[in-house]
């Protein structure tokens, strides 16, 4: 406990959250091309040509984007500045969680068995959701729901814990959930469900608030793109040449340690970089939980109708231009659906700002015709924004 003991016991000079919702835009884009080529990397892996090693490269460039969405969660959750009486906050996540997660589990439930699997009688929709990941990117919402339940107790700990207990706590839970991928994915020893599926993702939402308001320095800076690009380079060479049938389920694990330096790199140097500018990414971040929550039912039928690629050309399109193309889809159906009362709750829309207190009048200038999602309106993000992935009805990229 050496190094613990150098750190302070205040926290840090709060700093400001702008660069959050870039942040997020550009991670939901991330998770889209996961989802683009994880059928790539398992089927053309038996030729290991260079098509392959291009869709890995990709795929292993974009695995810091669930851990970073979830660190971005708790560092806003976790302020003590949101106040701290847990019916308020409870209250408020089941409009922007709860009723989105029954919806679209019903929702992929259907696509799952009548458009994917329509001859597999194996499947059972009831175990699916027991497991806490009825499809590829709906895991998500369960591991949120999970850690929002337990987040008035995690803040006692960002209210009245001393920032070296906060390091250690959740560097304790980021090396139980390592611990616990370890074994059940390389010594095939337990699996999560729909109770514990949150708890090894633990560690990067308490990690979040802690390194929330680390300002990099300059040769931070250049460690953090060193340890980048390096854990990256180390989950790309794994996926290929690991031991294994399927090298690359292990290190595109969301808790693989080339995946966990990769998401801390990540999130210092989003901060870092994206403060100020990027109007186009604010712009287009309320509407990231509307390409998160569709983009499988876009993505699937399209790439089915394309099929998978076979060349470097090819998987460049699937990894490049798709998930763009797929990202636009979303955000030109959720900009319209959002617009519809009844249909704003299960795009996660549909409560009040804040169902505790009367809403600030606005401006004049302010009013509008159509009604934008809510996180358009707040200039600081919300500590519910989403986005996937894991590799497959759970995550893991597919």
């Amino acid at each position: 406990m050496a190094p613990l003991d150098r750190i302070g016991s205040e926290n840090l000079p709060p700093t400001s959250t702008a660069w959050m919702n870039p942040a997020r835009a550009i991670a939901i884009v991330a998770v889209v091309a996961i989802h683009s080529l994880g059928t790539v990397v398992e089927e053309n892996y038996p030729s290991l040509g260079p098509d392959w090693w291009v869709a890995n490269g990709f795929d292993s460039a974009a695995r810091w984007s669930v851990p970073v969405f979830i660190m971005i969660a708790g560092a806003l959750a976790l302020d003590p500045a949101r106040g701290s009486q847990p019916r308020r906050f409870l209250s408020k996540r089941v409009w922007r969680i709860g009723i989105p997660l029954v919806f679209w589990t019903a929702v992929y439930v259907i696509f799952r068995r009548f458009y994917l699997l329509p001859a597999d009688d194996g499947w059972n929709p009831g175990l699916a959701i027991l497991t806490g990941s009825p499809f590829v990117q709906l895991y998500f919402l369960y591991v949120l729901a999970g850690l929002t339940l337990l987040t008035p107790f995690f803040r006692l700990l960002s209210v009245h814990g001393s920032r070296r207990l906060q390091w250690g706590t959740g560097l304790i839970f980021l090396g139980i959930g390592m611990l616990d991928q370890l074994a059940s994915i390389i010594f095939d020893v337990g699996e999560a469900n729909i109770a514990t599926r949150f708890l090894p993702m633990a560690g990067f939402y308490i990690l979040g608030w802690v390194l929330r308001d680390v300002v990099l320095s300059s040769r931070g800076v250049m460690l953090s793109w060193l340890a980048f690009a390096g854990s990256i380079a180390i989950t790309i060479v794994w996926a290929g040449i690991g031991p294994g049938e399927k090298p690359w389920i292990f290190p595109y694990e969301y808790l693989s340690p080339g995946v966990v330096a990769a998401s801390l790199s990540a999130y210092l140097l989003l901060h870092h970089h994206m403060n100020t500018g990027f109007r186009l990414l604010h712009w287009f971040y309320p509407y990231s939980f509307g390409v998160f929550l569709l983009h499988p039912l876009v993505l699937y039928p399209i790439r089915n109708a394309m099929g998978l690629p076979a060349t470097v050309p090819g998987v460049l399109v699937h990894a490049i231009a798709m998930p763009i193309v797929y990202t636009i889809i979303c955000v030109v159906v959720t900009w319209l659906a959002v617009k519809i009362p009844g249909v704003r709750a299960v795009f996660g829309e549909g409560g009040p700002r804040n169902p505790h207190s009367k809403p600030t009048p606005r401006p004049p200038r302010a009013m509008k015709r159509t009604q934008a999602p809510v996180s358009a309106q707040t200039p600081e993000p919300d500590e519910t924004s989403h986005p996937d992935h894991r590799p497959d009805p759970g995550p893991t990229g597919g």
